[in-house]
C-alpha cells in the first residue's frame, strides 16, 4: 500500500458519498471527484463546468519506524455568484465530507483517520464567484518493507 492507493480509495469513497449528497448540490450540478489535482483546462467555460469539485490529494508522506503517515488534503471548490451567501454551499459540502469521513472511520475499512488530526479551513481570499476550502488530516499506513527478489521471481530465482 502506498500513498496513491490511499488517495484513489478515498476518491472512490467520496464519489459514492457525493451521489448520495442528494445527487446534486444546491445549484443542481453534479459534484465531480478527482484524485491529485483538478484537470487542467484551456477555457474559463470548461473550468466552470468542473464546479462543484472535490479533489483528494496529499501534501506529503512521513516515514516513521513502524508506519508511514500520509498527510491527505481534500480540496473543495464550489461556484455561486451570491455575494452574501455564496459560500454557504461550500461550508455545507465541507461539513458533509468531514462527517462522512469520521462516521466511516476506518474509511474504506482500512484507513484510520487519526483522532485530532482533521482540520477544515477556508481562506479569506476567495476567487469569486468560486469558493474553496480544504480538509487536512492524517492517515497511517504500514511502513514499506523490502521484499526478497527471490520471492518475486527476481534474478536469484532458479539458481542452485
Amino acid at each position: 500500500m502506498v500513498a496513491v492507493d490511499v488517495l484513489e480509495d478515498l476518491q472512490k469513497f467520496l464519489s459514492k458519498k457525493m451521489t448520495t449528497y442528494s445527487g446534486q448540490d444546491v445549484s443542481g450540478d453534479d459534484i465531480h471527484c478527482f484524485t491529485g489535482y483538478l484537470p487542467r483546462v484551456q477555457t474559463a467555460a470548461i473550468k466552470e463546468k468542473l464546479c462543484p469539485a472535490v479533489v483528494v490529494g496529499y501534501s506529503g508522506v512521513m516515514d516513521r519506524t513502524d508506519e508511514s503517515i500520509v498527510s491527505v488534503v481534500i480540496s473543495v471548490v464550489t461556484r455561486d455568484p451570491d455575494m452574501l451567501y455564496g459560500a454557504y454551499g461550500l461550508f455545507h459540502l465541507l461539513e458533509y465530507i468531514r462527517c462522512s469521513l469520521l462516521e466511516a472511520n476506518p474509511v474504506c475499512d482500512k484507513y484510520d483517520v487519526k483522532n485530532g488530526t482533521m482540520e477544515t479551513s477556508v481562506p479569506d481570499d476567495q476567487p469569486y464567484p468560486q469558493w474553496w476550502g480544504r480538509i487536512d488530516f492524517e492517515v497511517h499506513i504500514p511502513q514499506p518493507v523490502r521484499t526478497n527478489p527471490f520471492l518475486l521471481g527476481g534474478p536469484e530465482h532458479g539458481r542452485k
